[in-house]
């Protein structure tokens, strides 16, 4: 917790004073961490409380359970703790990545992990109800539950012979009465420690690939008249959240397991979806009378570089500064807006080991979900608020909170920020090989429309390509003209999977039909922006067709923004 008493009521109202004298806007204004990827001490929890109180937050969701580490007491099934609340591995990377996916027990040698006890987490629902704020649980089901199955692994769906257990596939086995008693036993327990009115049980990613050759799902569903086993997963979700609606709570989900969620189209809806995949999602799921929390991935979450990534600590990808989040805007749905109960920022720790790094992701970037879940639409404006998101940084420093240096950002990559002219902007542009359908950007005009992309890949103006020689490109000027020089950027991000071109071809041609290499000594070094390398080539001669060719390593993207003539 925060050093005093005093001190923690002068940052609420520093933080918040106009903020709490209004109605809110939102009756949900969430933070969600993850704590399974790392455990983090109750302290740092009751800290973090005291400043997401201050600023208007007023639900703590805490991820108690994935693949990374089981971290809540369940009495009558021990094994989850004494099993997988331990990894052998603190590095992520090392442990998941890697494939060494090993669990520990807290006499193992270097075991890194840990668990709640119910009374610390009795006692920290109570510190939080007394500063304004409901905490949530999450159980994760089907899916990310690794670490169930590798304590309770007769909860794996069957092989095909009927006789032997499939691979731990991080799926529950939806057709075997085991997993709802375990289910049932874990969420009585999670009940009697979280008052909270939603109990959220997961939902998302779940790959499902285990129940397609397991010979009791496709009894199962046979048996119900579901026309795969994939439908199972609305079968256990249905199941599940009956079965707690029963015991007076709602359930939560994220919206992949929308699907089999108990909807009520009277007043009194009983269940929400946490939207992450986008407000188009949140639309269609408003329109079929769910109420829907919004926390998109693209403004919420919050394990993204929150600047240049190349000036940060290592994040999980992506780039989500504090304007990107402030522009998040609940009120522009068109869909009944009273089913949109509010908003959330999410906190995923794969690349987030310590609890100073985890409040350097936090804030400011939360005081913006704040800000809208209070005021809405009637918000202060950007200038106004990056100001105030600026003084409160500093404020937090010096209460001992790491909270990032707003005074210090890099900000956008200068060349995203307004549009290019050059002799190829609007050149057609002839595809050898297709772009990737995941990442198109603008289409087919994509790299001749003056816009350069940002620091991801996933900003829309980055396009992708995958495989050999993926791409291959001939851009039509339209006429012949005298080129000084042409160039291309790449990005490089080997965390995901992105790489630089192993080969990179250029030729040139005056009919379209006879092409001219350039030669390699007119390809200059790479001219780097942080992730981001620039290939030149001094051309000074006439042209009107260029051909572009170039191939990553053998499993590797290529991404490339704009090819630009001068």
């Amino acid at each position: 917790m925060l050093r005093s008493t005093l001190t923690a009521l002068f940052l609420a109202a520093s933080l918040s004073a106009s903020a709490q004298q209004a109605q809110p806007a939102y009756a949900w204004r969430g933070c969600m961490i993850d704590v399974s990827r790392h455990f983090f001490a109750p302290s740092f929890l009751q800290r973090q409380i005291d400043v997401l109180s201050a600023a208007g937050i007023n639900r703590l969701h805490l991820h108690l359970t994935d693949a990374g580490g089981w971290r809540i007491e369940i009495k009558s099934r021990p094994l989850l703790t004494a099993l997988t609340a331990w990894r052998t591995q603190s590095d992520w990377d090392a442990w998941w990545v890697g494939g060494d996916r090993q669990y520990a027990t807290p006499t193992t040698p270097r075991a890194y992990g840990g668990y709640y006890t119910q009374n610390e987490l009795q006692e920290l629902v109570a510190y939080a109800r007394a500063r304004g704020i409901s905490i949530v649980p999450e159980i994760e089901m089907p899916g990310h539950s690794e670490e169930v199955l590798t304590a309770y692994p007769t909860l794996r769906c069957l092989q095909p012979d009927s006789a032997t257990l499939a691979p731990n596939t991080g799926d529950l086995c939806p057709s075997a009465e085991e997993t709802y008693a375990l289910l049932r036993d874990v969420l009585e327990e999670v009940m009697a420690v979280f008052p909270s009115e939603y109990i959220h049980i997961g939902g998302d990613e779940a790959n499902r690939t285990a129940w397609r050759n397991c010979p009791r799902c496709q009894a199962k569903a046979k048996a119900l008249g579901l026309s795969s086993t994939d439908d199972l997963q609305a079968y256990l979700i249905g199941r599940v959240a009956r079965w707690v609606n029963a015991r007076g709570r709602r359930v939560l989900v994220w919206d992949e397991a929308a699907k089999g969620l108990p909807v009520d189209d009277g007043a009194d809806t009983k269940n929400a979806v946490m939207v992450w995949h986008g407000t188009d999602v949140a639309e269609r799921l408003l329109a079929q009378g769910y109420d829907v929390i919004l926390t998109p991935a693209d403004f919420c979450y919050l394990d993204y570089y929150q600047d240049a990534p190349h000036t940060q600590p290592r994040a999980f990808g992506g780039y989500l500064p504090l304007r990107k989040v402030y522009a998040l805007r609940p009120e522009s749905l068109k869909a009944d807006k009273g089913k949109v109960l509010g908003v959330q920022g999410n906190l995923w720790t794969e690349y987030v080991p310590t609890e100073a790094q985890a409040e350097y992701m936090l804030y400011p970037r939360i005081l913006a979900i704040a800000e809208i879940g209070m005021k809405g639409a009637r918000r202060r404006s950007w200038k106004r608020f990056r100001r105030y998101g600026t003084e409160q940084c500093i404020e937090l420093q010096r209460q001992g909170i790491n909270a990032f240096n707003l005074q210090s950002e890099t900000g956008q990559r200068a060349e995203s920020c307004s549009p290019l002219k050059h002799k190829a902007r609007g050149a057609m542009v002839a595809y050898h090989r297709p772009y990737s359908k995941y990442y198109p950007a603008g289409g087919d005009v994509a790299l001749t429309d003056g816009l350069r992309g940002d620091w991801t890949h996933t900003d829309g103006r980055w396009q992708g390509f995958y495989g050999k020689e993926a791409l291959d490109i001939t851009l039509d000027l339209g006429r012949q003209q005298h080129l000084r020089n042409l160039s291309a950027d790449f990005m490089e991000n080997l965390g995901a999977d992105i790489a630089l071109p192993e080969t990179l071809t250029l030729s040139v041609s005056a009919d379209g039909r006879s092409f001219q290499e350039i030669s390699k000594s007119r390809l200059q070094p790479t001219k780097a922006s942080g992730p981001i390398h620039r290939y030149l080539w001094n051309l000074n001669a006439p042209a009107r067709y260029l051909r572009l060719q170039a191939a990553p390593p053998a499993g590797k993207w290529l991404f490339t923004d704009e090819i630009v003539a001068q």
